[in-house]
């Protein structure tokens, strides 16, 4: 049997005051949620919007999404590739794909990998995760991808440049590959 793979992709811009609504506070657990990322703390937001997505999850009795350093790595690069001030794209330098960029980042690729690849940029107090993660759960398909049961790991990339913040969210779940699809038979 042939291995599939399955990615889903959704991008929200917000750079102006009508896209989107004042945030609420972020949950206490969620530190720098409502401060605008710089270089120096783009990690932090990088973690504050894992936080929050958590956050919404749980409220839709979803479990916490576990952070993915291969998932990280390629959203981090895909994040630095993405010039401000240009449309955000889901292909890739070379015309990459966001599954090319998992695998290129170490996270296994196996029969039935799900993943999913969220876009977002943000200036001022836009920027923030707190209103990037509002925003996104503002939009309909962009929330179905976030709160989906269908992933489990996370990794954020957040790039502040030219007065802008670029996130970028890699959803994935490894499906582990049964026995019979491998052909393998259990030793006895």
């Amino acid at each position: 049997m042939r291995g599939s793979a399955f990615i889903a992709v959704a991008a929200v811009c917000a750079t102006a005051a009508g896209d989107a609504a004042a945030a609420p506070a972020a949950p206490p657990s969620c530190p720098a949620a409502d401060r605008v990322p710089s270089d120096a703390t783009a990690a932090q937001a990088g973690a504050s919007v894992a936080c929050l997505l958590d956050a919404a999850r749980a409220g839709r009795d979803l479990p916490a999404l576990r952070r993915d350093p291969h998932l990280r790595a390629a959203a981090q690069e895909f994040a630095r590739s993405l010039a401000p001030g240009r449309p955000l794209r889901h292909t890739g330098a070379g015309g990459s794909t966001p599954l090319q960029r998992l695998a290129a980042a170490g996270y296994p690729r196996r029969a039935g990998l799900s993943a999913s690849e969220t876009l977002g940029r943000g200036d001022g107090s836009y920027a923030t995760p707190a209103i990037r993660v509002q925003t996104w759960l503002g939009d309909p398909a962009t929330r179905r991808l976030l709160l989906s049961a269908r992933y489990r790991d996370v990794g954020v990339g957040v790039v502040t440049r030219a007065g802008a913040t670029t996130y970028v969210v890699e959803l994935a779940r490894r499906t582990p590959v049964s026995r019979a699809s491998t052909g393998s038979r259990p030793q006895r």
